[in-house]
């Protein structure tokens, strides 16, 4: 007998159960995060595979393993190719892009004691080890903290960037394992439109892919060339850079001028203005020329909603959050959308 107008035990017990669930999963989403990054990394990587492996064997009819097999020697080749045709300039412009950054900062520092709100500037900062926040014994143990940290996240970079490769390929060759797995986590019932709901989140993942792999070329060479044009040394090392760096929209193309800003004042303020526009204009035509018409048939995305992923997860997982914002965000919108949105908010 139910006691007053009270929801029913059967009524609560389900309810209650659903929020342990999603506290559950986000608290094991917390503590796994670094797990889950590095483990969304190599399923992207993966998808980038088969996609080549599939063209492999449409046009050669051989099996997917044979095809991905192909695709793997390959850009083994193509990268084998690349380092020894271009690898010994690119060392070179790299290196001295490294060494000369100091420089430009130097003289752009030199430079501005010239102006009063710069002589300023230089009395705000830091001239001697007493004017830091630390000093002695501090000092050299801040020092030494630092370089242990620097130290331990290029290793970490190195193992993590192996942990994502090796995922990749154990995802690649046998994606129907994984998946079959996933799927029998949910009732029978739900199977099939769990399957159907992440044969779409593919689908986005791998259009979204490859419509940034082409911004990615069409900016690093727009990048190179143009650099080159205005006279900016380093121009091919700056150009892969940018490219690179487009993979993060927003804040990429934002770092990727910084460097080629500070080489080109070194020659002149002048230079380095026809930088900023450069990159101004070359930001330009691939946000509303080549990205509009690779989203004609790839995936669009709020860019409010991805700024705001990016700082969210910028801030809770550090640069690997930034870094694969954008495809969560694009994974995440498909799953709220046919799991939550269709299937309890439109569900008649």
């Amino acid at each position: 007998m139910s006691s007053g107008n009270g929801a029913s035990p059967s009524k609560v017990t389900p309810m209650a159960l659903r929020v342990v669930v999603v506290v559950a999963l986000a608290l094991l989403f917390w503590i796994f995060a670094p797990v889950f990054l590095l483990a969304f990394g190599g399923v992207l990587i993966s998808i980038f595979l088969r996609t080549l492996g599939t063209w492999v064997s449409k046009w050669t009819g051989l099996s997917a393993g044979w095809s991905l097999a192909i695709v793997l020697v390959a850009l083994g080749l193509l990268s084998a190719a690349g380092i020894y045709l271009s690898g010994e300039p690119v060392t070179k412009q790299i290196t001295e892009l490294v060494d000369q950054i100091p420089r430009s900062l130097e003289k752009i520092s030199n430079d501005l004691k010239n102006y009063e709100w710069g002589k300023w500037l230089a009395k705000k900062a830091p001239t001697s080890a007493e004017d830091l926040p630390v000093s002695g014994k501090d000092a050299a143990s801040y020092a030494l903290g630092a370089l242990s940290s620097v130290t331990g996240g290029i290793v970490g970079g190195i193992v993590g960037a192996l942990i994502v490769l090796i995922l990749s390929l154990y995802l690649s060759f046998a994606p129907d394992t994984y998946i079959s797995g996933a799927i029998r986590l949910f009732p029978v019932r739900k199977r099939e439109r769990i399957l159907a709901v992440l044969k779409e989140v593919h689908e986005t993942l791998q259009m979204w892919l490859l419509g940034k792999i082409l911004s990615m070329i069409v900016v690093g060479v727009l990048t190179s060339i143009g650099l080159g044009l205005i006279g900016v040394p380093l121009a091919l090392a700056l150009g892969i850079i940018a490219a690179l760096l487009t993979f993060v929209p927003n804040f990429g193309p934002i770092l990727s001028a910084l460097p080629a800003v500070l080489l080109a004042f070194v020659d002149s303020p002048m230079r380095a203005l026809y930088v900023i526009l450069l990159y101004l204009g070359i930001q330009t035509v691939e946000s509303y020329l080549i990205t509009p018409l690779i989203q004609q048939k790839t995936v669009s995305l709020p860019p409010a909603l991805t700024i705001s992923t990016q700082i969210g997860l910028g801030i809770l997982f550090g640069a690997g959050g930034v870094v694969l914002a954008t495809p969560l965000t694009a994974a995440a919108l498909v799953l709220i959308k046919r799991l939550y949105v269709e299937d309890v908010l439109e569900a008649k």
